[in-house]
């Protein structure tokens, strides 16, 4: 089978040839390919007709609402027509995941949308009457190709990954290819694209009791949870839901349970008998729920490079996602729709950064770093189209890195996190900074709403239970961590005090060491790569820890994939 039958996705293109495994649509100006992976083909929405095509990839929550405010009597047909009325009150409405376009043939016009927070990634490239939409880079790519159509190296991009490890703004490794970012839609039009943004993370606190702020997470998170596990069963799906040490997850999976969503298989994966292994098992158990645990003790994970990379479009450190990838292709995808994640919980609920002046401030680069082994001074001017450094972080660090394994997941499941829902977001961007800091908001919410939640070890605190009684007992513990960690650096011995002792993992695999070595020295000297480029990535891997090469494997990978025949 073609190695890019693996890959899930779609992709529109005007006055350039599609050939590719599968079915290609024609359209009038547009050629269409659609492998998707239609989970929810209720929600799907494709219209066709003489004026105009429509298409939506993803779910949607609130399809009543269109329906109800449409004379259309038929979803794909209200969703449709409602873009067509007014295309940004359209987005603003919207809830789920989605991203897709819409063709005007009469205008030779095309616009694309992802949702709020581009849990639904999607691409473009424009050259005059030539362009093409996509989820998939790797597939914009293979249509460039064929049609003899140049196409060059972003450096950018490839530093942005060997610093932050993800991009921070619409670059890919591909410099004519653009993502679009989340909360966004664009017009492409006679060559031109002009993108407009319909939702920001909301920055305005509004005043309130601590004990109304509580009241009002709890509300929010619960309506957050009913959304994506009623959508579960609207198709039949048992859910599937993450567990790990941390509370992210723990919540999402606990708060469902007492909602009646108990059909849960909770998935965990660490190193074996880490503090996430114990701590995800015993609440599975606890709870009664089905439960699957892999370790990733064998990182065999870390061999691959290329298939995660033609997955998640280049957009982050292909290692993000650890085993992830590997536990989702042992499951039956039959079984689910989405996968349920705790994604960016901790940084949503409680904050990036414990001082409010630092939060709110001016953003800044330098801060959330992989590694800071080779600097850069990247262009000032993306900073000005953020107004805090909170809402830079969550942006970039949040949707566009941590985010990104979404996409890696979405060629198995579909995907969502009640942390990440726009009406809970907007909940808690207005809650009192103080109120976040240092967890105490997320604290006092489990301890009142959830107690026996808490009952259960934090792995953040070293496995003292999340509770502000026990902030001692966490400080005793940290304490013997770091000394633990500061031993191990003097005494040069591996730290295995963690969920990926990758470092650790690396040293004691002489296979791991030599696959690394020759995939970089495989690519390292590839023309498209300028002289200083070539230093930098060599710094990298040389001198770097495992992550560090992991990012100039990750840059190196996208080369291979995109540039070299």
């Amino acid at each position: 089978m073609d190695e890019r039958t693996e890959l899930y996705g779609w992709l529109a293109a005007g006055n350039l040839n599609i050939e590719w495994p599968g079915v290609v649509l024609q359209t009038g100006e547009c050629s269409w390919y659609s492998r998707l992976l239609n989970k929810f083909p209720q929600d799907a929405v494709w219209v066709s007709d003489d004026e105009w095509t429509c298409f939506m990839d993803g779910y949607v929550y609130n399809k009543d609402a269109f329906m109800a405010a449409s004379a259309e009597g038929e979803w794909q047909h209200a969703f449709a027509s409602s873009l067509r009325r007014d295309v940004k009150a359209h987005l603003q409405k919207l809830r789920g995941a989605f991203c897709g376009c819409a063709y005007d043939k009469a205008h030779r016009r095309m616009m694309l949308y992802t949702d709020q927070v581009s849990n639904k990634a999607l691409y473009y490239y424009v050259d005059g009457e030539r362009w093409i939409v996509s989820n998939s880079v790797y597939f914009m790519v293979q249509v460039l190709r064929a049609n003899g159509v140049p196409y060059h190296f972003n450096c950018t991009a490839a530093r942005y990954m060997l610093s932050y490890g993800y991009m921070l703004d619409d670059s890919t490794p591909v410099a004519e290819i653009h993502r679009l970012l989340p909360g966004c839609y664009a017009v492409l039009e006679k060559g031109r694209v002009v993108v407009e943004k319909y939702y920001t993370i909301p920055v305005q606190e509004v005043h309130r009791s601590e004990q109304e702020a509580v009241e009002q997470v709890d509300l929010a998170f619960r309506e957050a949870v009913r959304r994506e596990f009623e959508k579960d069963r609207e198709y039949g799906y048992q859910h599937l839901v993450d567990l790990s040490g941390g509370l992210d997850s723990r919540m999402v999976s606990w708060v469902a349970h007492e909602m009646g969503y108990g059909d849960q298989l909770n998935i965990a994966y660490s190193r074996a008998g880490y503090l996430d292994d114990r701590i995800s098992r015993q609440i599975a158990c606890d709870l009664g729920h089905e439960y699957l645990f892999k370790p990733l003790d064998d990182a065999l994970w870390l061999y691959d490079i290329d298939k995660r990379v033609r997955q998640n479009n280049g957009a982050a450190l292909y290692s993000g996602i650890t085993g992830g990838g590997r536990m989702l292709e042992t499951l039956n995808p039959e079984r689910f729709g989405i996968e349920h994640t705790g994604m960016l919980g901790d940084v949503i609920l409680s904050s990036y950064y414990q001082d409010v002046n630092f939060s709110r401030g001016a953003p800044r680069y330098g801060y959330n770093q992989y590694s800071a082994r080779v600097r850069y001074d990247f262009d000032p001017k993306l900073l000005e189209q953020y107004r805090t450094q909170e809402e830079f972080v969550i942006s970039t660090r949040g949707m566009l890195g941590m985010q990104s394994s979404y996409m890696i997941r979405q060629h198995y499941v579909e995907t969502a996190s009640p942390f990440m829902d726009v009406d809970f977001m907007d909940t808690v961007f207005s809650i009192p900074f103080a109120y976040r800091n240092r967890h105490h908001l997320y604290l006092r919410w489990i301890r009142e709403k959830y107690a026996g939640a808490a009952e259960y070890g934090w792995e953040k605190w070293g496995g003292v239970k999340p509770k502000e009684s026990h902030l001692m007992q966490r400080r005793v513990r940290t304490a013997r961590r770091l000394a633990k960690q500061t031993l191990c650096r003097i005494l040069n011995m591996e730290n295995m005090d963690s969920m990926n002792p990758v470092d650790a993992w690396y040293a004691g695999s002489a296979d791991l060491q030599r696959f690394y070595k020759a995939y970089f020295e495989r690519v390292i000297r590839c023309g498209i790569l300028d002289g200083a480029l070539r230093d930098e990535i060599s710094l990298l891997f040389g001198q770097g820890n495992v992550t560090e090469k992991s990012m100039a494997l990750t840059v190196l990978a996208t080369v291979e994939q995109y540039f070299v025949p």
